[in-house]
């Protein structure tokens, strides 16, 4: 490993160890394998400049909150912004844009996992280093561990945006409040955090979003689903369609 500051000494270890006792438990997940269609790439906007990834013609970009594209489809694959930093893929290989959609690091990477603090970890062959957000090298590749998993460990303990946690009973799924008592009863066939003020519900095979009373907000109307970020979730119609809808289920894009 190469010499840090002490912050980002700090920050290494913290992930790092987290990740050896994730991977104990569970395995490890390689990156690369991983599609935003599991949501393991797509945390939540934290860029002043709130953007969303959008596919139009086999290429992506960026719409905002209204639906307007302010990045053109030029990207091969692209994901969330975290950091005022977005991973994009191009012939294969992960770089990262800024939120005005210039290129800040070069797509020269194998993988590539979201920046935290300033820093994102990269893939070089097979080990695993990080950069900084202008994507000079701090920590050399050295690591075989896979990120995803402290991304998927994170998500898991998090929970949602509220003190309802998922329930199950019966192969059912409610939510129970912090005190453990059932505040919206077991009647779901899949359920799961709210963010937003809405929690995405599976109803027989089609999923829609409820809201903290459990009463059904946007009606289960989509074969895909995602949870809502920012005020927005992506969906995908019956017919295929890829859309973002408000927590209301207006549509926005496209």
């Amino acid at each position: 490993m190469s010499s840090a500051c002490p912050p980002i000494r700090s920050a290494i270890s913290t992930a790092f160890a987290l990740l050896l006792v994730v991977c104990m438990a569970i395995g490890l997940v390689g990156c690369g394998t991983q599609d935003d269609d599991t949501g393991t790439r797509s945390p939540a906007n934290t860029t002043d400049r709130v953007l969303f990834p959008v596919e139009q013609d086999g290429r992506w970009g960026y719409i905002d909150r209204t639906g307007q594209v302010v990045i053109e489809p030029t990207f091969e694959r692209a994901w969330a912004f975290v950091d005022g930093r977005a991973l994009v893929r191009e012939s294969g290989r992960f770089g990262f844009v800024d939120s005005s959609g210039q290129v800040v690091v070069e797509p020269t990477y194998r993988d590539a996992w979201h920046f935290s603090n300033g820093l994102a970890p990269v893939q070089q062959d097979s080990l695993w280093g990080f950069i900084d957000r202008s994507g000079n090298l701090v920590v050399n590749p050295t690591f075989r561990l896979a990120p995803d998993v402290v991304e998927e460990s994170r998500r898991s303990i998090a929970g949602g945006d509220g003190d309802l946690q998922r329930t199950a009973q019966n192969g059912r799924f409610g939510y129970r409040n912090a005190s453990g008592d059932t505040v919206i009863a077991p009647r779901f066939d899949q359920a799961w955090y709210f963010r937003d003020g809405r929690a995405r519900v599976k109803v027989d095979s089609l999923w829609g979003y409820i809201d903290r009373s459990g009463s059904m907000a946007i009606e289960p109307a989509f074969p895909r689903a995602w949870d809502f970020r920012n005020g927005l979730a992506r969906v995908i119609r019956p017919s295929g369609e890829r859309a973002y809808i408000d927590t209301t289920g207006a549509t926005v894009w496209p």
